[in-house]
């Protein structure tokens, strides 16, 4: 009778030890980045260069001027063109390598 017991309690181990091993592994999002470190930011400025996947802005931080490199990819939604000289706004996300990543970009004018 203890055997039997044992048995139950063995096969019953199992069966609830089964359903947590068949559940598939989620698949995660696919990105063409890699995970995002910070919360969305915004800037405006105006543009500096611009190049394939990435471009810079020229932002005011009281008397200094610091210029920020934004990459843009597929997912970047991009309002007007990106053109050097013209005043834009960004909204951006950072990535955890450092890299600033435009998710949308509004040309607010053509300087």
């Amino acid at each position: 009778m203890r055997s039997r017991g044992i048995v139950c309690i063995g096969l019953f181990a199992v069966l609830l030890a089964v359903p947590a091993v068949a559940l598939p592994v989620p698949q995660q999002a696919k990105m063409v980045n890699t995970k995002m470190a910070t919360a969305s930011q915004s800037t405006s400025g105006k543009i500096a260069t611009v190049a394939a996947g990435s471009f810079t802005l020229e932002v005011n931080k009281g008397a200094n001027a610091e210029t920020i490199q934004f990459q843009i990819d597929e997912n970047t939604k991009i309002k007007g063109k990106l053109a050097v000289g013209a005043i834009a706004s960004v909204e951006y996300l950072t990535d955890s390598n450092g890299r600033n990543i435009a998710t949308t970009v509004v040309v607010e004018s053509n300087g």
